[in-house]
């Protein structure tokens, strides 16, 4: 099948799921067009045969100065272009807003099927937006197949954007030989909190020492500014313990100013973004994330994959990932009080802590591998192009 996939190519859940389910469809002998405005970081460092990158074409002009350029439009043309040129079977898109809309006009001009993946905020948050919304509800209600990655969305997309069409529940899923535990990873960072380095300044982390990850887009829903509190109260317990966080967004200088203001320089190190979220995972001994709201976290499933036990909060879709107690911790709310001292009882539990890692690992491995879920879209796409 030759499919077309409109995403957003930057750091984030739904672009990452939707570039890896490519590459996952391509390995499989379909043919993958990626529709979008530059190329998808995850194809940064990887070749895969059958990968194409259809860029949109994107021009400033001064009537468009308030507004910006209508870049719907111009997907929906390129969407267009590239099912006439490589004779697209079926468009896939990532993230309804506005990808939803874009497949819809080119189905009503070329004809060509599209399916939507609902990924979290274009259903709980923006997707409600009236400034969005009707577009959203309708765009979804009338493609050609629906899939959300949770039940959690799901729900949410019939009781609140209010879809009556079927939806199927795929969730994400990792590569299980790519990411996996690796022994004698060595993590060095700077004081003064920023980041990964390894020249001969830098500081490596004592193996002794407990270090703490957090991976993120810094959107206020992950709470990060949140996490830096709740480390004074793990640092006032344990003073040797780190917290690496990688990733950067909009609450980035928030965080800083957070860090500085707690005294917490030498024990939180602020990375960016990076792409060997592997190598970073497995020097680590546990991760960290405290939202209010999710869909299916990628980072989780990472994290459980290479056997690194997870810290979380029951928000949205994570009780489907992790199982509370079983899999990994899960608090039963929000407090930060409640999140510290399980990141604190974890720290004081090695056997527990190491037993929660290795049920994540095949909590992965039994239910979201790529194996077991990639043919689950192709069924899909089948049922859409039929």
């Amino acid at each position: 099948m030759k499919i077309g996939v409109n995403l957003y190519p930057s750091v984030g859940g739904s672009g990452h799921l939707a570039t890896r389910l490519g590459q996952e469809l391509a390995r499989r002998n379909h043919i993958i067009h990626f529709i979008t405005y530059q190329r998808p970081f995850s194809l940064m460092w990887e070749q895969t045969k059958g990968v194409h990158v259809d860029l949109v074409d994107r021009f400033e002009y001064p009537l468009f100065k308030a507004t910006g350029p209508p870049y719907a439009m111009a997907l929906a043309s390129k969407i267009i272009k590239s099912t006439k040129e490589a004779k697209l079977d079926l468009i896939h898109s990532h993230y309804a807003i506005p990808h939803a809309m874009a497949a819809y006009m080119a189905r009503e001009i070329v004809g060509v099927p599209y399916v939507v993946t609902l990924h979290g905020s274009d259903v709980h948050t923006l997707g409600l937006d009236p400034a969005y919304k009707p577009v959203v509800k309708h765009t979804v209600e009338n493609a050609n197949g629906v899939t959300a990655v949770s039940e959690f969305l799901k729900k949410k997309a019939h009781e609140e954007l209010g879809i009556e069409r079927e939806i199927h529940v795929i969730p994400n899923f990792i590569d299980i030989q790519r990411f996996k535990h690796l022994n004698g990873i060595r993590l060095f960072v700077e004081s003064g909190c920023v980041g990964l380095r390894t020249d001969d300044n830098s500081e490596e982390l004592n193996p002794e020492e407990k270090i703490l990850l957090h991976a993120s887009n810094f959107r206020k829903v992950k709470r990060v500014v949140e996490l830096v509190e709740i480390m004074r109260i793990v640092v006032d317990h344990f003073p040797e313990v780190r917290l690496i966080i990688a990733g950067d967004g909009p609450t980035r200088i928030e965080v800083e100013r957070k860090i500085e203001a707690l005294d917490l320089c030498n024990n939180i190190h602020l990375l960016g973004i990076k792409s060997n979220m592997q190598e970073i995972m497995c020097s680590a001994d546990m991760l960290l994330l405290n939202s209010t709201l999710e869909g299916m976290p990628l980072v989780l499933l990472e994290a459980m994959s290479c056997s690194l036990p997870v810290v979380t909060t029951p928000a949205g879709g994570i009780p489907e990932l992790v199982r509370p107690g079983k899999d990994g911790a899960v608090t039963k709310g929000f407090e930060q009080e409640e999140f510290a001292h399980t990141i604190i009882e974890l720290i004081e539990n090695d056997t527990k802590r190491k037993s929660l890692g290795k049920a994540g690992r095949k909590r992965v491995e039994e239910s979201f591998s790529a194996k077991k879920i990639v043919t689950k879209y192709e069924k899909v796409f089948e049922e859409a192009v039929s």
